[in-house]
């Protein structure tokens, strides 16, 4: 019974030491995180599907270059093919023609075979070579064309990337100011509660009147509303982090994340005029997809301008073919029966006239160039102005932040005072808890500034990476 009892212990402290080791290996770090979203995001997925197309439209256009090869078998069986050979009489050949008197002709019976008669079968082979010689450069500007998308797609996949890394890390900053402002808004509900039970008592004593009671029930009231309002928004929060991450049933307590203040600190100092160069510079990924969608146009302006009327594409077609009762080498005296075909052809196509479209098509691919450099300057010039806005955002709110600070430190001081009051009869308990509210109400207004300053810093971040 002993022993029955310690295997049943031993099994109890194995089970509950996995689900200790379970809950550990729940918690994502940011590394973590971000690892899951590289290897989950549905829209990073795409975008490397997209690329992996691209690279095989690069390999479609270089066989353009070499020859296309056809190759057709086909195989017939008669089943009421004429398979005997049939022989023609001579004598009644010669009997059946009215010959003139004295030229008739003596022959002996004899038999002649007129048909040799077929087999059952009947294999034909046929193979055509094209070989483009010349095109005036559109296969090689083709080639150039599909490059240089797929390089940009590359490019679409590694800004997404970067995207959605600095969303993520936006979103775990504000998840953690959420859940240090919910902190301060049950403690600021606590003290609502107290302070309304109070109202109500001094109400029913005659120190306070019915309409302080109810500002009193307001203010809580509004404290619920906010904190419902904030648990919806941390709820949204983890919803869209799973979303990035592909983590289902995400939760706070398994997200192990802090922002670190020397980082916010570093953007803050950064050098704004070199910043401002840095995100326009062509080494940024989004200035860099502009300038190759410029050069794309370009390619297939070269392509249309290779396609205008009299410009021939010439090339070289080779053909040939077997057609006999059986295939080659096996079919009796193949070689002698010149079953074989054997074609070599020139072919020179171009368009004479078409009514203007092909020049018309220049004139759009050179109209998309001008619009890709005209894109190309807005990018740079809307970047200059959110760079400017996001600045501005972060100075203001540092000034807000040393505002608030000052002012919760005024409010400290008059917590003590009011408290100090209350303890020597000058004030009342009620008094206490509206500084104290006044002082949590600053707190959390601090906080709000900090998560748009901080959201201010890693989108410049995000802009200058």
């Amino acid at each position: 019974m002993k022993k029955s009892y310690n295997a049943i212990l031993y099994i109890l402290i194995f089970i509950f030491s996995s689900f200790s080791l379970r809950a550990e290996e729940n918690v994502y770090t940011y590394e973590d995180l971000i690892s899951e979203l590289n290897k989950n995001n549905l829209e990073l997925q795409s975008l490397q599907e997209e690329y992996f197309r691209s690279t095989l439209d690069v390999k479609d256009a270089k066989a353009g270059r070499g020859p296309t090869v056809d190759l057709t078998l086909s195989g017939t069986f008669m089943k009421n093919a004429l398979d005997e050979p049939i022989y023609l009489n001579v004598n009644e050949v010669i009997d059946s023609i009215q010959w003139p008197s004295g030229l008739k002709p003596n022959t002996q019976s004899q038999y002649v075979k007129v048909y040799d008669g077929i087999e059952n079968t009947l294999y034909n082979i046929e193979f055509a070579i094209m070989q483009p010689l010349f095109t005036w450069g559109k296969i090689n500007n083709s080639i150039k064309l599909y490059k240089e998308i797929a390089a940009v797609k590359s490019l679409q996949f590694s800004a997404k990337k970067t995207q959605l890394e600095g969303e993520l890390k936006i979103r775990l900053v504000t998840l953690n100011y959420l859940h240090k402002i919910i902190d301060l808004i049950e403690e600021s509900d606590s003290l609502t509660k107290r302070l309304v039970e109070f109202s109500e008592k001094a109400e029913q004593s005659g120190m306070m009147i019915a309409q302080d009671v109810l500002e009193a029930k307001v203010q809580a009231k509004q404290l619920e509303i906010t904190k419902y309002e904030l648990t919806e928004e941390i709820k949204n929060q983890l919803l869209e982090i799973s979303v990035l991450t592909g983590i289902k049933n995400l939760s706070k307590e398994q997200i192990d994340f802090n922002l670190e203040e020397e980082e916010i600190t570093s953007i803050v100092n950064l050098d704004r005029e070199e910043a401002l160069i840095l995100a326009t510079s062509n080494n940024q990924e989004n200035i860099q997809m502009l300038n190759q969608l410029e050069y794309i146009n370009n390619l297939a302006t070269k392509i249309a301008k290779g396609s205008v009327n009299w410009k021939p594409d010439i090339a070289l077609q080779i053909t040939g073919g077997y057609g006999g009762s059986r295939v080659p080498l096996i079919e009796q005296n193949w070689l002698l029966k010149d079953d074989f075909t054997y074609n070599l052809s020139l072919g020179i196509k171009a368009t004479v006239w078409d009514g203007g479209k092909k020049l018309r098509d220049i004139s759009r691919k050179v109209s998309d160039t001008k619009t890709a450099k005209i894109t190309t300057e807005d990018a740079k010039t809307t970047i200059n102005q959110t760079l400017n806005t996001q600045w501005n955002t972060v100075d203001l709110c540092n000034l807000k932040i040393d505002y608030q600070e000052l002012k919760i430190q005024a409010l400290e001081s008059k917590i003590k005072l009011k408290e100090m009051e209350y303890e020597t009869g000058y004030s009342s308990e009620a008094d206490v808890l509206s500084v104290k509210l006044e002082g949590l109400k600053e707190k959390i207004e601090k906080l709000q500034q900090m998560l748009n300053r901080d959201i201010a810093c890693l989108t410049i971040s995000l802009l200058i990476k």
